[in-house]
């Protein structure tokens, strides 16, 4: 299973808002070195995280309407959903502990299964 799912304005209601699990987009473009840097950080993200997150990707070159509907205007940006709602962003290029530190607050309150509270548990 691919550890993100790429998110277009055809289905992002349906991956995104519509989600049974927390979804952290990151919005993006193929051209920016920035955001191929996040790449390998959301890659594991996804794996560890698999049970209670979903890592999912915009590339707002194919999907500019996506990055105009949440006012984008930093690349990459990080938006996290949980039932529908943005709850957490995060702009920039930045580490996978830094990234992790942000979303740990709405991990907890999801009463995370006992894998993902071995994960957060030391942060």
């Amino acid at each position: 299973m691919k550890p993100s799912t790429e998110v277009t304005e055809a289905n992002f209601e349906a991956e995104v808002l519509k989600s049974n699990r927390p979804v952290l987009v990151e919005f993006a473009t193929e051209w920016s070195f920035s955001s191929t840097m996040l790449d390998g950080a959301l890659d594991e993200l996804g794996v560890e995280l698999a049970d209670c997150l979903k890592v999912a990707y915009v590339k707002l070159d194919r999907n500019p309407n996506l990055g105009l509907w949440y006012g984008i205007r930093c690349i990459p940006t990080m938006l996290c959903f949980v039932e529908g709602e943005e709850r957490v962003g995060i702009f920039g290029t930045t580490s996978k502990e830094v990234i992790l530190s942000q979303l740990r607050p709405v991990i907890r309150s999801l009463r995370a299964p006992s894998r993902l509270r071995s994960v957060t548990s030391s942060c």
